[in-house]
């Protein structure tokens, strides 16, 4: 498992950056704010093709999202759902998860306004 270090996100971050795709895209999926997720970690080198000088040779491998990124994820779900800011579903033929859709958009704004 991949330690926590200095780079890697933390739950506020990941917090803020759900609720920053949710303030653009309030009918969305689990999967999608994953993917945004994913790609910040990406962009960072923290996951993806990870290239290693070892001595004389070069190692390359391919780094997932952590197991801890992940709760962190999840966590931040549950919170805003607990928090009624979203709720499951999008439409009539997507009623549950991981469809999700901005149940108080007040909420949103607001948390949107406390973020740096």
């Amino acid at each position: 498992m991949r330690q926590h270090i200095e780079q890697d996100l933390s739950k506020e971050d990941i917090f803020r950056m759900i609720v920053k795709h949710l303030d653009v895209f309030p009918l969305t999926s689990l999967e999608a704010i994953r993917e945004v997720i994913r790609s910040s970690l990406n962009q960072r080198g923290l996951i993806g093709g990870i290239t290693k000088q070892t001595g004389a040779a070069t190692v390359t491998y391919n780094r997932k999202i952590s197991d801890q990124d992940i709760q962190f994820i999840n966590d931040c779900i549950c919170d805003l759902l607990n928090s009624r800011v979203i709720q499951p579903g999008i439409n009539d033929d997507n009623l549950d998860l991981p469809w999700i859709s901005v149940s108080d958009k007040e909420k949103l704004k607001a948390l949107v306004n406390t973020l740096p």
